[in-house]
């Protein structure tokens, strides 16, 4: 039976209505967040707004499969929100309540009740069609222009008041059921359900009536990308046998034209050979001759990644079919577990499930890229037989005929050294961006570094024999090994006229995230005894990776063989993470519930008082800088997970920086008292004596520019507000209209929005 509450003491009244006062107060505020956020709301609603696609006609379909298509054809917009309660939204109130009650280190002003299971979404796992639309529609406002202004109703009293003893309001159970709910639906949560299969994308094979595509049937596409009749039936027929029966006639009856496909190979190649580490050779490409799982997989590999969503959405269609014929193909014959294109189409096949953020295709695979690290191991594709270089001799009097044999054989060794090494960057970008163990393991790599770009861009035999002329190796210099670099990173500089070295930096950084992720091992053993002696020997290998990675920022500074930037954000990234625990951070915003939270926020507030945050701080700011830098390509999947990935080291910072109540350090007293009179000390600029100075003591106030960039101003870090509309504005501004924003670039813009009207509305309530 329900009973009333007793009447409490006077105090304890009082203390009830000036919450209540602080929620109210909070509310009329709502008006004036919106305001503050208004720039990137107007960019995320143009990002948002554009993305809705065409409707498709379903008179035609299958009662089941018009039904699928109705409930899972608008992978953008159309999830569940486990945010939207009965009477209202999991929105910024809540979100703000949740950060006050878990930072404020006054125990008894707890929020929620202990067995909480979180207030805030997983930060680190997002989703794209179910989990990261939640985080825009049920809890942000930033996409809608007037944000209504809500009055406090009984339930939002209820929130503020009858939680204090451990009862269970209403508001309370539908803020922990959000939680649950949120991180049930997250990407590292999934739970499967009968609607999740391949049949649901299969309507997607077939582009709408009234799609135009004029402007890609009116490009010219070079001849060897010319897909031919032929070569589409055959694709037509292997989609058709991962079909429904029911859905085939609208398929085959709507399935894009030759030109149409061409357009989506050419669109796949223009963006793979602007690539830093290329690992398709397209120059020896001859589509009638492939197989059509091959074609199927440069094709989805295209659409995938286009501006428009029915063209995105016919990829992901394709991908499914493709991911199950070319398993087909292995089954039926196992020599395919050796061959090149096999393996490549598996591996494109996989790059564009993990790039799509869908929960679903991330899964499969996440779980799939074992089959191909397996595949190239047993085939004894991680350690070189032999310098695929041949001797080429011009006595021969078939010169010609061996010369094609020699680069068609070079190319094929060639082609599977970077498919390995491309299976390395991959493994490193999910583990990174999931926050899980890597696959691969660097020790059993064993190969020579990539060839030089102009030699894996001959588009002829007799250009290829040219650059070996050109290139050939001094008689005393070896080919140059993976192992040889990790003893010494220098043999890069000396043999940069042999290798493509932009490609190989990526290799040495991906293996330094490899490392980077022994350490994140070894401190959470650590860390819970301070006397615990494996704190020296975790401090000493920080110090090797530390002085490692300088060594590769110090050697290739220079203009001719500087790092590109996209590169120099993942070896950032890395840097950042032996000074941070993006884990805490998570547990802070309630991935763990609410005791787990508060058990983080305690570790983070001794960590902000320590250099480790001042460097954690650095490396988050130089990835910014970096990210500026970065051609516009680059950031549309994984490089936009390591700019939020930033954002969330500097918000979390501020955000507790802000809130302490006593001057523990004197670096918290100079956010407190001497804001006004210390200098503003760029963590986003170059590294000045002014910016070491904070690193080492604290002195000054740390600050980012405001992005865009067209905006001259600095945002110091004593606003984490401001700090995380900043990095979203960066985000939001490095895709423009002319690649036109992808879901996961705006689904990490909103989330970042949420983030940041979260902490204002925190600091209110304060």
């Amino acid at each position: 039976m329900d009973c009333l509450p007793s009447v409490e003491s006077s105090s304890t009244a009082l203390e009830e209505e000036q919450q209540q006062q602080q929620l109210c107060a909070f509310r009329e505020t709502r008006v004036h967040n919106d305001l503050i956020l208004d720039q990137g709301q107007r960019s995320t609603n143009t990002m948002m707004d554009s993305d809705t696609p065409h409707p498709v006609n379903c008179d035609e379909l299958p009662m089941h499969l018009a039904e699928s298509y109705s409930s899972n054809s608008m992978m953008c917009n159309e999830a569940p929100d486990p945010f939207l309660g009965v009477e209202g939204g999991f929105d910024d109130i809540l979100m703000g309540n949740f950060l006050h009650g878990i930072i404020n280190t006054d125990q008894s002003n707890n929020q929620f009740p202990s067995h909480s299971t979180g207030g805030l979404p997983n930060v680190l796992h997002f989703g794209f069609n179910e989990f990261a639309d939640s985080l825009s529609s049920g809890f942000d406002r930033v996409h809608s222009p007037l944000a209504p202004m809500r009055t406090a109703t009984t339930e939002d009293k209820n929130l503020s008041i009858g939680s204090r003893g451990g009862m269970e309001t209403p508001a309370v159970r539908r803020a922990v059921h959000a939680g649950e709910q949120a991180f049930r639906e997250s990407i590292w949560l999934w739970d499967p359900s009968i609607e999740d299969s391949s049949v649901s994308e299969q309507i997607h094979l077939t582009l709408p009536r009234d799609h135009s595509i004029a402007e890609h049937q009116s490009r010219e596409v070079d001849s060897g990308l010319r897909l031919s009749a032929t070569s589409r039936d055959r694709l037509l027929s292997m989609i058709l046998r991962t079909c429904e029966p029911q859905v085939q006639r609208q398929v085959v009856s709507c399935f894009p034209s030759t030109e149409f496909l061409s357009c989506l190979l050419a669109d796949f190649k223009i963006r793979h050979v602007r690539q830093i580490s290329p690992w398709i050779h397209f120059p020896t490409l001859n589509l009638d001759d492939e197989c059509e799982e091959f074609l199927a997989a440069l094709i989805c590999a295209g659409a995938a990644d286009s501006r428009r969503p029915e063209i995105r959405k016919l990829g992901f269609a394709l991908q499914e079919a493709a991911r199950l014929a070319i398993m087909k193909r292995f089954e039926e014959d196992n020599r395919n577990l050796r061959d090149l294109r096999s393996i490549q189409a598996l591996l494109l096949i996989l790059q564009v499930g993990l790039n799509s953020a869908s929960r679903r295709k991330i899964e499969i695979a996440e779980s799939f890229t074992l089959i191909v690290v397996t595949m190239l191991r047993r085939g004894g594709r991680f350690w070189s037989k032999r310098d695929s270089l041949l001797v080429l001799n011009d006595n021969d009097d078939n010169r010609r005929q061996t010369l094609e044999v020699h680069w068609k054989r070079w190319v094929e060794e060639e082609s599977f050294k970077r498919l390995v090494y491309h299976v390395l960057f991959q493994d490193v970008q999910t583990s990174s961006a999931l926050f899980r163990q890597p696959v691969v393991s660097y020790f059993e790599i064993n190969l020579t570094m990539p060839c030089s770009a102009e030699m894996w861009q001959a588009e002829s035999a007799e250009i290829w024999r040219q650059e070996i002329l050109t290139r050939q190796r001094p008689p005393n210099l070896s080919p140059l090994t993976l192992q040889n670099c990790l003893q010494d990173p220098g043999l890069l500089s000396l043999h940069h006229g042999h290798i493509d070295l932009q490609m190989s930096l990526r290799v040495m950084v991906s293996i330094f995230w490899s490392r980077v992720w022994q350490f994140i091992q070894m401190r959470a053993i650590s860390l819970p005894l301070n006397s615990n002696p494996n704190l020296v020997t975790v401090n000493y290998f920080r110090q090797q990776l530390v002085a490692t990675s300088q060594d590769l920022i110090v050697r290739f500074s220079e203009d001719f063989e500087s790092m590109h930037p996209c590169v120099k954000m993942v070896l950032e990234l890395g840097l950042m993470h032996l000074y941070v625990s993006l884990e805490d951070i998570q547990h802070l915003a309630g991935k763990e519930g609410e005791e787990q939270a508060r058990k983080a926020a305690s570790r983070l507030r001794s960590w902000i008082g320590l250099p480790e945050s001042r460097h954690a701080l650095f490396h988050a700011g130089q990835i910014a800088k970096a990210a500026v830098q970065c051609p516009l390509q680059y950031l549309r999947g994984y490089h936009a997970v390591v700019i939020y990935h930033a954002s969330l080291t500097m918000w979390a910072y501020a955000l507790l920086a802000t809130s302490q109540t006593s001057v523990q350090t004197a670096q918290v007293g100079n956010f407190h008292g001497a804001e006004n009179k210390l200098p503003l000390v760029r963590l986003d600029g170059d590294e000045t004596p002014e910016l070491r100075r904070f690193i080492l003591l604290g002195n000054g106030t740390a600050c980012i520019r405001r992005y865009p960039p067209d905006e001259p101003r600095m945002v110091p870090l004593t606003d984490s507000a401001e700090v995380m509309m900043s990095m979203a504005g960066l985000l939001s501004s490095r895709d423009e209209s002319e690649y036109y924003c992808i879901p996961i670039v705006s689904y990490l813009t909103s989330l970042m929005h949420s983030l940041a009207k979260a902490s204002a509305g925190m600091k209110l309530l304060r």
